[in-house]
């Protein structure tokens, strides 16, 4: 099993061993990770700029989120280059701090950083939502709590120059068996973004199975207008689909009632990521629903007596967004 390095702002990194990526030297693995690029798919007016001190890059936090606060939408990127070991650090750790208390996301790639601000309490709200939804079905088929661990923000780290963070992962208790911090990948990941960041978004799945060697399964991203949320549930592609995949090979992977992604690992030449279904919820409408989460893919174990896939009905996702319209 590829084993990341996982930290949380309540963990101490230096007590982590430094990731090893079994099968995979140092080089080979910068060099598959950069398929999917930091600057791929980023809006036209994303900002760009070399890192000399934390207060000009606070100031440019601060004029994004402002914007973003202003118009409901626009671009939620700071590409930052010439990072040091130190301040890719401090970004990835401290986060109440390094930005004057803006609530970001931050990835990065050997020297260059890429920061996601988070305009509003509309994103966390939404991203806590539909974790608490999943609970929800979870206890309904006599799960316990301790059997449904979220990992937040914690940021994943593939080799020693590169990491990642979600804005939520789940680990089932078969990737923690000795507690956390617990050395594994999620299974699954959820991104959350502004209506323009949505190609952004769709690299970002890309990229959680490009970094675990399909180790994390299923990444559902969110995509927030003033009057719509579009969701949409990525995964990889069976080992034996045709290269490239064609439409009518899609089309019948997203009408099967039973569509579980790979459950081995994937080399990354080999991975074909695609979205297997979408949703979309307007104010008192529905369009896709139910959405369907595999158990096995999120458990890593067949289901058991009482347990089934997760599937998150229409009324579920009325009420995930109550609050945002």
């Amino acid at each position: 099993m590829t084993s990341p390095s996982v930290f949380s702002d309540h963990v101490d990194s230096d007590s982590t061993p430094l990731p090893q990526i079994p099968q995979m030297d140092k080089d080979q693995a910068q060099d598959e990770m950069s398929f999917t690029s930091l600057m791929s798919a980023l809006p036209a007016d994303r900002i760009v700029r070399t890192f000399s001190h934390f207060k000009g890059l606070r100031l440019e936090a601060e004029q994004l989120l402002k914007s973003l606060q202003e118009k409901g939408d626009g671009n939620q990127f700071i590409v930052v280059l010439n990072l040091s070991a130190r301040t890719i650090k401090k970004l990835d750790e401290e986060h109440q701090s390094s930005l004057g208390g803006i609530n970001y996301r931050f990835q990065w790639e050997g020297t260059t950083g890429l920061i996601k601000v988070v305009p509003s309490e509309r994103h966390d709200g939404i991203t806590n939502q539909i974790s608490r939804a999943i609970d929800m079905k979870l206890i309904a088929m006599g799960l316990r709590w301790s059997e449904m661990v979220w990992t937040g923000t914690s940021t994943y780290k593939p080799t020693a120059g590169a990491g990642k963070q979600g804005d939520q992962a789940f680990l089932p208790p078969i990737r923690c068996p000795n507690g956390l911090p617990s050395g594994s990948w999620p299974t699954f990941v959820i991104e959350t973004g502004v209506s323009e960041s949505l190609p952004r978004l769709r690299e970002d799945a890309k990229r959680w199975f490009i970094i675990s060697q399909g180790l994390v399964r299923i990444v559902i991203i969110m995509s927030i207008k003033l009057t719509e949320v579009t969701f949409e549930k990525w995964q990889l592609a069976p080992t034996n689909a045709p290269c490239p995949l064609t439409r009518a090979y899609l089309d019948g992977l997203r009408t099967q009632p039973l569509n579980v992604p790979p459950l081995v690992t994937q080399p990354i030449p080999t991975q074909q990521p695609y979205s297997a279904q979408e949703v979309y919820v307007q104010p008192n409408n529905v369009v896709g629903a139910p959405l369907s989460i595999p158990f096995a893919a999120i458990y890593d174990r067949p289901p058991g007596p009482g347990e089934h896939d997760i599937l998150i009905n229409a009324n579920d996702f009325l009420e995930i967004t109550e609050k945002l319209f």
